[in-house]
């Protein structure tokens, strides 16, 4: 009996341990969205990339990004990613929309 309530013992600990671990996770990346959208960081790309808006799907973990000028594309690509990267948000999918609507 003794071994059976030692063993219930050490499994509910691990199920403890691992609700935990999935909570700080979530608070990290909830901790990243939080920065990623703060107005710095938004009027920052606003000047540098002809930003209009950005949008979230924590669901689906994509970040969606529509700037002004299609010449500012790759560049605000690789802003965002590496903001995701620096905010532990490495496995979030980011699109980045050009709407220039520039007649020629």
């Amino acid at each position: 009996m003794k071994k059976v309530i030692i063993g219930l013992c050490i499994v509910v600990s691990g199920f403890i341990l691992f609700i935990v671990q999935n909570e700080f996770e979530e608070n990290e990346t909830a901790n990243g969205i939080d920065k990623m959208f703060s107005g710095q960081i938004f009027e920052d790309a606003q000047e540098e990339f002809t930003l209009q808006a950005m949008g979230l799907s924590p669901e689906e973990k994509v970040i969606t990004v529509r700037i002004e000028k299609t010449q500012y594309k790759g560049q605000a690509e690789e802003y965002f990613r590496d903001i995701l990267d620096s905010h532990d948000m490495k496995s979030y999918e980011l699109e980045v929309f050009a709407d220039d609507l520039t007649l020629q």
